[in-house]
């Protein structure tokens, strides 16, 4: 790349292109599918003698949103993108920027991601006590940093190990993969589980929740490919 500007540029646009490609996939994918949890939820509501509540926002509006919720989403997971594209960039074995680029969106989607929605997915309306929010969320968030912290830690044995074999990328990574699994394993079975009572269907909750990590590996991918094709067009390759 000629320059940090001009790689966070290049990183921002790739991350609002996949914000589009995930904003069509939702609309085309979740969207029905939380249309048939809203639904079964006011059958409920009414089963048991109390009125739905009216929504506070209309579900055009809730559209848009996620729109433009995903593609904040782009904008700033592509920033984030091209500044770990940058760190990374000497210390990746990648003889090309398609190579480096998928590379790092995986080393990185999984660790902000993939690796949270494990442990704690995404649930359609209906599931999750509206009292306990707060608290998921703050689980959630906690969960990405300390996986991060994870991701961080494994490239510092990698490169205290390389330096101490002089240059031996090969055996390094035994070792490193080794103290990751150990760190993911320990995480996942540390942090508290979400318990909060699923009242929907089976197959519809986790209908929701396959198109929803498909979603996010949707996303990874067009943020790699389009990054390496902006870097190629624009000549910063």
């Amino acid at each position: 790349m000629k320059s940090l500007a001009a790689l966070l540029k290049t990183a921002v646009l790739a991350g609002l292109i996949a914000g589009v490609a995930a904003s069509i996939f939702h609309l085309v994918l979740a969207e029905p599918i939380i249309e048939r949890a809203i639904a079964l939820e006011e059958q409920q509501s009414r089963a048991g003698g109390t009125s739905p509540e009216e929504p506070l926002v209309s579900r055009a509006v809730q559209k848009v949103g996620l729109v433009v919720g995903l593609l904040l989403y782009g904008a700033v997971w592509g920033l984030f993108f091209g500044a770990a594209y940058r760190l990374l960039e000497r210390h990746v074995e990648a003889r090309t920027v398609a190579a480096r680029a998928g590379l790092v969106a995986a080393l990185l989607g999984w660790s902000v991601a993939l690796f949270p929605f494990l442990k704690y997915p995404a649930n359609p309306p209906g599931v999750g006590e509206p009292g306990t929010i707060g608290y998921r969320q703050a689980l959630y968030f906690g969960f990405i940093a300390l996986s991060v912290v994870g991701l961080v830690l494994v490239l510092g044995v990698r490169r205290i190990t390389v330096a101490l074999q002089t240059g031996s990328e090969r055996r390094f990574r035994p070792v490193a993969l080794g103290v990751y699994v150990l760190y993911v394993v320990a995480l996942y079975a540390l942090m508290p589980a979400n318990l909060d009572p699923v009242d929907m269907p089976t197959r519809l909750v986790w209908t929701f929740r396959g198109v929803s990590f498909a979603g996010l590996v949707l996303f990874w991918a067009v943020l790699a490919v389009a990054f390496t094709r902006l870097a190629r067009t624009r000549a910063y390759a």
